[in-house]
């Protein structure tokens, strides 16, 4: 029985991570669901995970959009549910780049996300289980990142590549 259970988390988890790569689960929703799942004592707590899955999204060809976001002397917010993909870049001079990424969907296993300031802080807050590798160039700034250790198996993966002249970079997970 306790092999047979092992199996259902982990075909849970394919099922997850799956549906996280194809857009339709937030990271947040999918560390929320994957912790349920390998907590789950029976088959209907592991049930009760994938129950409400979104259907897979249909499209008659790839979406290649990139972010790129360039802003003088204003603030860049970005919170809640929004695609984030390798690419994608934003930039602000005089002022600073704050980026909730707990509600963002990953679209690939591995993002890398490009953010620079002149005169402003770059604030980016992920969610818990995300592994974030944190690639930064900071003149007369500091670098502050708090991120928790322990990776959910198979979360997207995000490189951060960020950049400040007369600003700090700070990363922290957050639930």
């Amino acid at each position: 029985m306790l092999d047979e259970l092992q199996q259902q988390k982990e075909a849970a988890q394919t099922r997850l991570e799956r549906a996280v790569g194809e857009g339709r689960l937030t990271l947040d929703e999918y560390t929320d669901r994957v912790a349920r799942v390998w907590a789950a004592t029976d088959t209907a707590t592991i049930d009760s995970a994938l129950s409400d899955l979104p259907a897979p999204l249909v499209r008659a060809e790839p979406v290649a959009t990139r972010m790129s976001i360039d802003v003088v002397f204003d603030d860049i917010k970005r919170s809640g549910r929004f695609a984030l993909a390798s690419g994608d870049r934003i930039a602000g001079f005089f002022g600073d780049v704050k980026l909730d990424l707990r509600q963002a969907v990953l679209t690939e296993p591995v993002v890398e996300l490009s953010v620079s300031t002149v005169f402003g802080d770059v604030r980016v807050t992920v969610p818990e289980g995300i592994e974030v590798e944190v690639k930064s160039f900071t003149l007369l700034g500091d670098r502050d990142v708090q991120t928790t250790s322990e990776r959910v198996p198979g979360s997207p993966r995000l490189l951060l590549k960020a950049n400040t002249v007369f600003g700090d970079v700070r990363v922290r997970s957050g639930s």
